[in-house]
This record gives C-alpha cells, structure tokens and sequence, in this order.
C-alpha cells in the first residue's frame, strides 16, 4: 500500500512539472506552435548578423523595408519549415536595417529613425516566433505593424530624401 501512495505521489509530481515546462513557452502571449527553435537556427542567423557587418555596401532602405512588408504576410502565423527561407530573408534586412540604425551618424526626422527601427522591431518579434522571445508578443506585433503601416504611408519625396541622407 505504501509504495503504491508513493507511486501515486510521483505520478501527480511528474504531471505537474511536465505541464508546468510546457506551459512556459507561452508566457509571452505567442499561442502559435514552435515548430522551429531558436537553437535550431541560432547559427544561420548569427552567420547573418555577422555578415551585415562584414558588408560595407550602401543598402537601399527602401528595397529592405520592402523585403520585410512582402515577408511579413508570409512569416506572421509563424515560421514553418515551407517559410523558413522567406523568414531568413525578412531577418537578413531587418538585421541591415537595424545595422544602419545604429551606425549612422546623419540626423534623421523620427518618421526616418521609425523606418529603422523597424529592422529591430522585426528581429524582435522573430525571436517569439522561435520560441525564444522576451517580452510580451502582442505587443511585438503591434510594433512590427506600426512599423509596417509607416513604411506604408512614406512617399516617394520622403524617400528619396531619405536615401540622399544615408550615401
């Protein structure tokens, strides 16, 4: 009788600790499936990161918050193994835009210093995507979708302007 209240005991143990690890990874708010780990892709896209700083070319902002307006449909219900190569792409421009942001030294309007921040913005809202986010995801979503809705509603004057202040 006793070793079947101890196997009891364990049984109810081992319930409560597998839920608990499990339920964990959705503390952020992200209530879609982690199909891909951030381990799993750690490597590739710290093998990007570093690439954009290796590169010294003159990227056109526009053409990268463009990548990441027509990946974002493609990555925003998750990130797959079918859109794991647009979602390298979307993280390969948000990782330049983010690298322009923080190393330009020119005076830029805060629509302009907006458009940048979009770059960190998205890579932050990937990270929940691999299961490996902090903060609260919603409000990940919210920034990536302002971010979009600015990029959106720049025109082709503020562009140019833009890209004139950046070479």
């Amino acid at each position: 009788m006793k070793r079947y209240i101890i196997t009891l005991i364990l049984l109810i143990t081992c319930t409560f600790t597998l839920t608990g690890c499990r339920n964990q990874t959705t503390d952020s708010g992200f209530k879609g499936n982690v199909e891909i780990a951030w381990d799993d892709v750690k490597d590739d896209f710290d093998q990007i990161d570093q690439d954009v700083e290796n590169d010294t070319s003159k990227q056109d902002v526009k053409a990268l918050t463009q990548t990441i307006l027509d990946g974002y449909d493609k990555i925003k219900e998750g990130i797959t193994q079918d859109n794991q190569e647009e979602a390298k792409k979307v993280y390969a421009a948000a990782s330049r835009l983010e690298y322009i942001e923080k190393n330009t030294d020119q005076k830029l309007s805060s629509e302009e210093k907006e458009i940048l921040e979009l770059g960190k913005k998205t890579k932050k809202l990937m990270m929940h995507y691999y299961g490996n986010g902090e903060g609260i995801f919603q409000d990940a979503v919210d920034d990536v979708e302002n971010g979009i809705d600015r990029v959106k509603n720049f025109t082709e004057e503020k562009w140019n302007d833009f890209k004139d202040k950046l070479e």
